[in-house]
């Protein structure tokens, strides 16, 4: 999966980059047919707060694409927070098409015996 990284109002470092690859590339566990990862991170306001920066990211996969978005006061920790919750609804994505999957042999395997 390619990791296109953009960031908006400040410079990101290639220690930082790094590990924003390294954490969004390890989404392809879940979603191993993932095209490519666009991830924007944003400086909202020069002040620091809890808000102060945003991450985007849109994962690009055959059917539906998958996005989501988080603030957070330093940008890795945004990407912290925003691999969780894209981890959680790619697991969940995954247990569904894995149930769907084993639903349909279940009804196969039963037409066969009768």
């Amino acid at each position: 999966m390619d990791v296109l990284i953009h960031a908006d109002g400040f410079t990101l470092g290639d220690a930082q980059k790094a590990l924003v690859e390294e954490k969004i590339g390890r989404l392809e566990h879940y979603e191993p047919r993932a095209m490519r990862a666009r991830v924007h991170l944003r400086r909202t306001t020069a002040h620091h707060s809890d808000t102060q920066f945003q991450v985007k990211v849109l994962i690009e996969v055959p059917g539906q694409d998958i996005s989501a978005e988080e603030q957070a006061s330093q940008p890795i920790e945004a990407v912290d927070l925003l691999f969780e919750k894209l981890e959680h609804r790619l697991e969940r994505r995954k247990n569904e098409r894995l149930a769907k999957r084993s639903e349909g042999s279940h009804f196969k395997a039963a037409q066969a015996g009768m």
